[in-house]
């Protein structure tokens, strides 16, 4: 049956119109020891789809936190993205992907448009505001401009072989900010236009060809200020390659990269930049109870020659998943490549009270080396009883990134948990034990932290849900030693399968902070699961 038939026969057999979604609402509010403050957000999705083949869903987020109106890249936010077949249309907040070198997961707000087919021809092209506007007296953010740009990315593919081109263009609007009473928080507007061309190239089957090759046009504009730019207008070049082989025993491989001092674009948050490095890559499955991989390279920095000294060095990444025995699983993976992640401390997620602290911070850590060990061991598993215990090793160094801008601060931590999980299925409750231990030397704080955490769930058969859990952790900073406490009770209800309420109360002791020893968080959570018009199909199942 071809495509045409099938489309026909779905607009046949469905609804003209079916529509359904959810909305959620969710109420906080905090006491401090001198303050008291509320707020709110709301979520919700719609899903209406024409005939079975026309799909328009519609999200959006909302909260009236003062926080979240100063931000770059808003908390508030909505899309509309009706799709047909291989087409979709996006409107209002999104992201787009063109190339790790290009337009590389940035949000944007505005429109865009793709054609991913199953035929030889893909496009995708957006257009829109990548920030807004911070002004310099705002408390939420480093200060910017509003932030434009577009791009397009075409691709042609066959057995053979894949093709892609991509560029964008994208700049700051320089009269969107006002310097003036805050010239020591100037900064340049920029511009910038960067592209691509990757390649993909299978002669054989067992052979792959991959390569890119980018460029990135940057410069600073004349600002409303200062009218002469510090730097003058700067072009990157930056390219890898690569060739495969892969076998029944596993896949081989050599790339190459290059990246020059300061690459960069304004459609990343991050770029390595000053790297030159080749690479064997190696993986391996044996029995289908371990599988191998691995990455070692040389490389090496001052790629242009521009620095008095050249630092050195062998990069390697390692992993390994076995499965030993049935109920037993282990995993190692060491890497000492350089990549990005959002790490927190323990400390800091242990007196985080909401997902809106430190939101436009956007603290993301440059990894240069990571270890990681984990081991998984149910011992029971019946109708009656499940348990398992498990524990995981990790030990990170790191250089703290901010998204707009960077400050060296090589910090090494270090994380030990083991625990338990038991639950009980005929009376549906759910045991967990949990022992963490901590330690971060940074550029600013030296800490330990000694973590003990218990928790409980209960679950009853008319649809509610009770949920406890008491962690103390025992710090101790540079010299001073203290104890956080932290105590959360949730209850939710589930009514008739599409409502659910949720009540859940926080409250965090910590000394170490004078101003906010004793924090109390009461939360308020409401969703709906709706079906306006149903689907014709499942209607004649049911």
């Amino acid at each position: 049956m071809d495509a045409m038939s099938q489309s026909v026969e779905t607009i046949m057999s469905s609804r003209p119109v079916t529509m359904g979604g959810s909305i959620s609402f969710n109420d906080n509010l905090e006491f401090l020891p001198d303050s008291s403050s509320n707020y709110y957000y709301v979520a919700g999705s719609l899903s209406t789809k024409f005939f079975g083949v026309v799909d328009v869903p519609v999200s959006f987020t909302y909260s009236d936190n003062a926080f979240t109106k100063n931000m770059a890249l808003p908390f508030n936010r909505f899309s509309l993205n009706p799709s047909y077949k291989a087409y979709t249309v996006y409107i209002g907040f999104n992201s787009m992907t063109f190339s790790k070198y290009t337009m590389n997961g940035h949000d944007y707000f505005g429109g865009g448009f793709a054609y991913l087919g199953d035929g030889a021809w893909n496009v995708e092209t957006f257009f829109g505001r990548l920030r807004k506007a911070v002004y310099p007296d705002s408390t939420a953010s480093q200060a910017g401009y509003a932030r434009i740009g577009g791009g397009l990315k075409v691709g042609y593919s066959s057995e053979k072989y894949q093709i892609s081109v991509n560029a964008i263009k994208i700049g700051d609007r320089e009269k969107s900010v006002d310097f003036t009473g805050f010239e020591d928080q100037y900064v340049f507007p920029k511009d910038n236009t960067a592209a691509s061309v990757s390649f993909d190239i299978k002669p054989v089957n067992c052979i792959d060809f991959t390569g890119e090759y980018a460029v990135s046009f940057m410069r600073e504009l004349p600002g409303t200020i200062v009218e002469t730019p510090k730097s003058d207008a700067v072009i990157y070049h930056a390219f890898e390659f690569g060739v495969a082989y892969t076998s029944s025993v596993g896949s081989v491989g050599v790339s190459y990269d290059r990246l020059p001092p300061g690459y960069e674009t304004l459609g990343g948050y991050y770029f390595s930049e000053d790297e030159e490095q080749i690479s064997l890559n190696l993986s391996t499955d044996i029995s289908g109870k371990v599988q191998l991989g691995g990455d070692f390279g040389y490389r090496h920095d001052n790629v242009d020659n521009q620095q008095i000294t050249t630092n050195k060095s062998f990069a390697y990444s390692l992993n390994v998943n076995a499965n030993p025995m049935e109920r037993l699983a282990l995993s190692a993976s060491v890497n000492n490549d350089q990549s990005y992640a959002n790490l927190k401390d323990n400390l800091e997620q242990l007196t985080q009270m909401s997902e809106f602290e430190d939101l436009d911070t956007n603290e993301y850590s440059r990894l240069s080396l990571s270890v990681n060990v984990s081991a998984n061991y149910t011992t029971k598993q019946s109708e009656i009883i499940s348990n398992n215990f498990y524990s995981s090793f990790s030990y990170n160094t790191t250089s703290d990134e901010q998204r707009y801008d960077t400050t060296s601060a090589n910090s090494k931590i270090y994380n030990l948990n083991f625990g338990s999980n038991t639950s009980f299925l005929i009376p549906k409750i759910s045991l967990g034990l949990n022992v963490g231990l901590s330690k971060t030397d940074s550029y600013s704080q030296k800490y330990k932290m000694l973590t003990l955490t218990s928790s409980l769930t209960k679950s009853f058969d008319f649809g509610l849900s009770l949920s406890g859990a008491y962690t103390y952790a025992g710090t101790e900073a540079d010299t001073l030693r203290s104890g956080v406490t932290n105590l959360r009770a949730t209850a939710s209800y589930a009514l008739f399968k599409k409502h659910n309420l949720g009540l859940s109360f926080c409250y965090i002791h910590n000394p170490m902070s004078v101003a906010m020893e004793d924090r109390y968080t009461l939360s308020f959570n409401y969703s709906y699961g709706f079906t306006i018009i149903g689907d014709k199909k499942k209607e004649d199942k049911e």
